[in-house]
């Protein structure tokens, strides 16, 4: 039987692995990787927060420049709404002037010799338009032919005599008269139509 006897020293003799510092080694291996994961996790939702954040503050603008322009197309549109009520006013004005002044001519054709007018009143009353004539006649007979002359104008209707009183500021008989006329719808006559060149004017105009 042999005996196996090392006469080494022993700092001089094979130094054997020891399991356990592998085991440590290891266990200090993973913390660091695992540390630098949850660092580089940690950096990447600081990134995303920052991210949000960011888009958060660009959507705030964006509705504060929406909320700016609905207010400024508010204004707009109340604007527009107050200048088509304005053309039209003065549509209907410039469509009527030439119906009231061919009523005055028409008025004033009639007119009796001994007949006056004093006063004419217009009003509207529910889309109707009426007018209040007031004047002062000699003769209740030129009254009457007034009243004739009124009725065959094409753009009058329902002309009615108010009342008709004797004239306290007149020496002579004289009589105060009120009549009431409705002025019918008007049409403004649409405009002229271009008269073709002759074939002859045309060719010299080319």
């Amino acid at each position: 039987m042999y005996i196996n006897i090392n006469l080494l020293p022993r700092e001089l003799r094979p130094k054997k692995t020891s399991f356990l510092f592998n085991i440590r080694t290891l266990m200090v291996v993973v913390i660091i990787v695992a540390a630098a994961g949850l660092g580089a996790y940690y950096y990447y939702l600081k990134g995303a927060i920052r991210y949000q954040d960011s888009a958060k503050q660009s959507l705030a603008k964006q509705q504060i420049l929406l909320s700016a322009t609905i207010n400024l197309q508010a204004e707009v549109d109340t604007l527009t709404v107050k200048v088509r009520e304005r053309i039209n006013i003065i549509k209907e004005l410039t469509s009527d002037s030439d119906l009231r002044f061919a009523m005055l001519q028409h008025i004033n054709s009639i007119l009796p010799e001994n007949l006056w007018l004093t006063s004419i009143v217009e009003k509207e009353d529910k889309g109707v338009i009426l007018y209040t004539l007031e004047g002062m006649s000699y003769s209740k007979e030129d009254i009457s032919s007034f009243l004739q002359g009124l009725e065959k104008y094409d753009k009058f209707r329902n002309v009615a005599l108010q009342s008709i009183k004797p004239s306290p500021m007149e020496i002579r008989d004289a009589y105060q008269y009120v009549v009431s006329v409705e002025l019918a719808g008007f049409e403004p006559p649409p405009p002229p139509k271009e008269k073709a060149l002759p074939s002859k004017q045309a060719a010299a105009k080319k």
